[in-house]
């Protein structure tokens, strides 16, 4: 009996000293993935820091990322300690790939909200066209941004749209460009009109000296000769720029008598 109970507790050491290096691999495994999450964990959340995203999203992603981590953690201590976890791996394989389809569309948007707000092709305020849809830009979500147009329609676009469309962003630099057409009489002087044109354009300090303003003939057409001038303008003050030479250069138009056409057609008739 005392040589059994001799024998059994040899043959524990000896399993134990064989055991030995693996647990201390799997403790040394434990501490390293525990540190390593918590600094993930804290990189995720400095990151939403300074993102405005949705609070309930970014506790939905930090417990997602965290979960992750600590699944594969599971697995590596698993291996290490000789179980087999083949299995396990393909489970969790075909779970992600079910999860992952179902949530396509979503991810998707996820994201595109993320390289939106990475590369920041248009920020809250600016006005924007994409995907057809102009507008001024009021949020920028998570899975979808909202814009509201001209008429006042809210209208919320996913991100991935977005992303993948064309984004052209009308207040994403500090000036922008307009020609500006004036259709004169071909009875008009030609240069009288850009004189007064060049008056009107010197007067308003909001346009831009460089790039200069370009002043040339831009098409003859059926009822008129089309004057065309080149203004930049500050982005904020760019509208109502545009507006107010417009208007100014046709009172200034009316008053030295030079004439804005409407289309007309001649009809030459012939007597048999």
């Amino acid at each position: 009996m005392g040589n059994m109970t001799l024998e059994i507790i040899n043959t524990t050491k000896d399993k134990f000293f064989l055991s030995l290096p693996k647990i201390t691999t799997t403790i040394i495994i434990i501490i390293v993935g525990y540190i390593a999450i918590k600094i993930i964990s804290k990189l995720i959340c400095r990151f939403f820091d300074k993102v405005d995203f949705d609070r309930a999203i970014e506790t939905f992603i930090e417990n997602a990322v965290k979960i992750g981590l600590w699944m594969v953690l599971i697995v590596v201590m698993l291996g290490n300690l000789g179980v087999d976890v083949s299995g396990l791996i393909a489970g969790l394989g075909i779970m992600g790939f079910i999860v992952g389809f179902a949530l396509k569309d979503t991810l998707g948007n996820l994201a595109s909200g993320i390289f939106l707000l990475f590369h920041k092709p248009f920020r809250v305020g600016d006005w924007v066209e994409v995907g057809g849809i102009s507008g001024s830009v009021h949020s920028i979500g998570v899975a979808a941004s909202e814009i509201h147009t001209l008429g006042n329609e809210k209208v919320t676009i996913p991100n991935s749209v977005i992303w993948g469309s064309p984004i052209k962003n009308f207040t994403g630099l500090k000036w922008r460009k307009s020609n500006i057409t004036f259709g004169i009489s071909y009875e008009n002087d030609i240069n009288k009109a850009f004189k007064i044109i060049d008056k009107v354009i010197k007067k308003d300090e909001r346009i831009l000296k460089d790039p200069a303003p370009m002043m040339f003939v831009q098409e003859l057409g059926d009822s008129s000769v089309n004057l065309a001038v080149r203004v930049c303008a500050k982005t904020d003050v760019f509208m109502d720029t545009v507006r107010d030479i417009t208007k100014i250069v046709k009172e200034e138009f009316d008053k030295n008598k030079i004439s804005i056409p409407f289309p007309q057609m001649d009809v030459h008739m012939k007597k048999k």
